[in-house]
């Protein structure tokens, strides 16, 4: 019997195209195993566009489905024309939505990801500047302006889940690597960030998690050792009970919970 077809997922917009993505990814993350082929299309602006782009899809392969994000009234009209199935996002909700709120949307393109609230964006840039600059504790002279401060052991994600921060919500977040001399006897918390308890959130993961991340890095090093991975995290675990500084597990978990968890605990 012949496998069946792979299938198509055309992401269309006339702004970006990142709502659409995130939303179908999100959805196809239900449907273990099923990799689809991904079609990008983005700041499609005419009906012409739309058309050839229509064209594109009638010619193959099948099965597909496409993503819409347009907020062109007359671009979401046109998806009655496409070949296949559609997922109309604006289409589907912005009517309740107006009713909801008393108002008529706008149907301006380009604004969930676009520089619409200037100081919002402004803020995300400042983060990401100070996220930079205080990355792997490379600056500690303003570290006092972080909203937040991940310590952990090398290569527990707290870099990602920094960048993930400035990036998405405009946290100034730093952190500071725990290396094994920092971890050594009754070593004390750093005296600049012996002001900033209440926004300290240690980073544990499990010994076996931390030589996998590892030695892909540095193949066949003592750094990648599970026993050098077993001896800090066991330290680690100490430090943080002794200068009574919240902890969270991320063995588990992708940057974008890891983020999320960080939000919740500070509140």
């Amino acid at each position: 019997m012949a496998e069946p077809a792979r299938p198509q997922v055309y992401l269309l917009s006339d702004g970006t195209g990142i709502t659409a993505e995130t939303l179908a990814r999100t959805l196809l993350t239900q449907f273990d195993g099923l990799q689809p082929g991904w079609h990008l299309r983005p700041f499609v602006r005419s009906e012409e566009h739309l058309e050839d782009i229509f064209e594109r899809i009638r010619s193959g392969p099948h099965p597909a489905l496409v993503v819409a994000t347009f907020a062109d009234a007359t671009l979401r009209a046109q998806l009655r024309d496409c070949p296949v199935p559609v997922l109309d996002i604006f289409s589907d909700h912005l009517d309740q939505l107006e009713q909801v709120f008393g108002y008529k949307a706008e149907s301006v393109s380009g604004r969930a990801h676009g520089i619409g609230d200037v100081a919002r964006y402004d803020r995300r840039i400042e983060a990401l500047n100070f996220t930079l600059a205080h990355d792997d504790g490379l600056a500690t002279g303003d570290i006092g302006h972080a909203e937040v401060v991940l310590m952990g052991v090398s290569r527990s994600g707290k870099t990602p889940t920094c960048l993930y921060l400035a990036m998405n919500y405009g946290m100034f977040a730093a952190n500071y690597p725990l290396i094994p001399e920092d971890l050594a006897g009754e070593t004390r918390l750093p005296s600049t960030l012996r002001g900033l308890r209440g926004r300290l959130l240690g980073m544990v993961i499990s010994p076996k998690r931390l030589a996998h991340i590892r030695e892909s890095r540095r193949p066949g090093s003592r750094y990648a050792s599970l026993a050098q991975c077993r001896q800090e995290c066991l330290a680690i675990d100490e430090f943080l009970y002794r200068e009574r500084i919240p902890r969270l597990e991320v063995t588990h978990l992708s940057v974008e919970e890891i983020a999320s968890r960080v939000r919740a605990q500070l509140g």
